[in-house]
């Protein structure tokens, strides 16, 4: 464990302690609401040497959030898109606690050539045209649905008072989601020295396609 805190019995003084002293970043600027945060930055994860070196190759990764964001993932869909984990900050350098919600994308059907979405539905037995390449659309069978991340703050302004003024089953809840919350961020270092250990990062050129228009006979 590197951010998980160990606590010997809960008292409600231990849990106020522990939420109130926890490290936050000001989600919306200094003037902003701020949230329980953690910091990320590859010399304060612990690293040494050859591993710290490769750090800071590895950051620079377009897709490194995708590649060690599974543990958030987890989090986000066992609190039912309620809370979930971002990285804010100059390059990322803070992992920080959210609110959010779930919300119906509204789109009905899609094309499975170029996967362009559709706010109609196709009529049953009928076939409607992908607006983009022309290809027949599917309607959706489980209609996706999309997440947003609330700006606002968790448990801003706060004071030790404050939390325990709380009921203890209230407090509890509190306290028990910023303990998963650095569990979250503990899980995503441990995919992170993964990475470290397994993968060597390599340059490649990719060819990009680009749409183009141009004559052709008739």
């Amino acid at each position: 464990m590197f951010f998980l805190k160990t606590f010997f019995g809960k008292s409600k003084d231990q849990m106020a302690d522990f939420l109130v002293q926890h490290a936050r970043y000001q989600t919306m600027g200094r003037s902003g609401a701020g949230s329980y945060s953690n910091c990320c930055k590859v010399h304060s994860l612990g690293l040494r040497g050859a591993q710290l070196n490769k750090a800071r190759e590895v950051v620079q990764l377009d897709n490194l959030a995708e590649l060690i964001g599974a543990p958030i993932n987890r989090f986000r869909e066992e609190t039912g898109g309620q809370y979930t984990v971002g990285f804010n900050g100059r390059s990322g350098g803070h992992m920080v606690l959210y609110s959010g919600e779930y919300y119906d994308s509204e789109y009905k059907s899609y094309c499975k050539q170029c996967h362009q979405r559709n706010y109609q539905a196709v009529p049953e037995g009928k076939s409607a045209p992908c607006a983009v390449c022309s290809h027949p659309r599917t309607n959706y069978k489980v209609p996706p649905r999309f997440h947003r991340v609330h700006s606002s703050g968790i448990d801003a302004g706060m004071s030790r008072e404050d939390f325990l003024e709380l009921d203890e089953a209230s407090l509890k809840v509190k306290f028990d989601l910023v303990q998963r919350f650095d569990q979250v961020c503990d899980q995503v270092r441990s995919e992170f020295i993964t990475l470290l250990d397994d993968f060597i990062v390599i340059e490649e050129q990719v060819m990009v396609p680009q749409m183009v228009k141009r004559l052709a006979r008739i």
